[in-house]
């Protein structure tokens, strides 16, 4: 099943561009009669103290109850992904600061947080194309860390990062992610039917969660964000389109447009849709000038857009 799966991964990846055919080979080892893996499935899911992960947690606990199969009992805190992504630079004072600060959100909700480590993105394949796992490999990434961590039946649950009003082409996305599931792990793409400013809304009344955002790519010492780069910018708009003046996390949400055009002239690719719903509620709260610099932005990745603009911008 997961092979076919990783067939039909590398289908929608050509399809979407930037990836050459045929699919690979996947080579592996005979098969060989096992024992059945039977009994009630155990729900996990991977936490690194962003949005879209904690909103994931936050559902999970507003569906299931305690003794159902996909009430999340391990989170897994993996480093090797934004945290010790370069081998040389392996972060280990910022992972586990960036762990210490889950244990309030894990003690709430119930929930094991289980560090995880991988090479994964130390490898070669990794660095031959530009932007090639934040828009293909993360999610596969994920599922691979997810299939070695756990031993018995499970819900892997991953936290969609686009919703389906704007279904992105990229690492995660609710056609892929499910294709890496097993006969024995069930990977579920979660949250896609609320956009990111619903997920922000939603968190805005779990204190712990505020306090835990980590959004940013940057190691700052004993500062999980640096409130400056276009991340953590636009987590600062959502936070304020949301009626979040302040948060432990950044400091203060509203910010000027000075701010915006020294961090970022230009948009990051598709991020710039995420500015579009945040629009109607700044206008409403009277940030006339930051709705225009974001007009500008929506209207600049447009442009791209139009001039073909595939991969690795998508």
């Amino acid at each position: 099943m997961l092979i076919e799966g990783l067939r039909t991964v590398h289908a929608w990846w050509m399809q979407w561009g930037g990836m050459p055919g045929p699919a690979p080979v996947i080579e592996t080892p005979p098969r060989r009669r096992r024992e059945s893996q039977g009994g009630v499935r155990r729900g996990v899911a991977f936490l690194s103290g962003g949005v879209d992960g904690l909103h994931m947690l936050l559902r999970n606990r507003q569906i299931y109850e305690e003794g159902d199969s996909a009430y999340i009992r391990d989170a897994l805190f993996i480093h090797g992904f934004d945290i010790g992504k370069r081998a040389r630079d392996p972060e280990e004072e910022r992972f586990q600061m960036a762990l210490k600060r889950l244990e309030r959100v894990a003690a709430e909700a119930g929930v094991r947080v289980v560090p995880c480590r991988t090479n994964l993105r130390h490898l070669p394949a990794n660095s031959s194309k530009p932007d090639f796992w934040t828009h293909r490999q993360n999610v596969g990434a994920l599922a691979a860390v997810g299939h070695a961590a756990t031993r018995t039946p499970t819900f892997l649950f991953v936290a969609g990062a686009h919703d389906v009003t704007h279904p992105v082409p990229g690492g995660t996305h609710p056609a892929v992610d499910g294709q890496y599931s097993s006969q024995r792990v069930t990977v579920v793409h979660e949250g896609a039917r609320f956009s990111r400013l619903d997920k922000i809304r939603d968190l805005a009344h779990w204190p712990a969660a505020l306090a835990a955002l980590r959004v940013c790519p940057a190691n700052l010492g004993d500062r999980a964000n640096c409130g400056h780069c276009e991340k953590c910018l636009v987590t600062r708009l959502e936070l304020l389109a949301a009626g979040v003046e302040e948060t432990p996390a950044f400091g203060r949400s509203l910010m000027t447009v000075e701010e915006w055009e020294a961090a970022l002239p230009t948009p990051i690719a598709h991020r710039a849709l995420r500015y579009e719903e945040l629009l109607p509620p700044l206008r409403a709260q009277g940030h006339h000038a930051l709705c225009a610099m974001l007009e500008r932005k929506i209207a600049h990745y447009r442009e791209r857009v139009k001039s073909g603009m595939r991969w690795p911008g998508l």
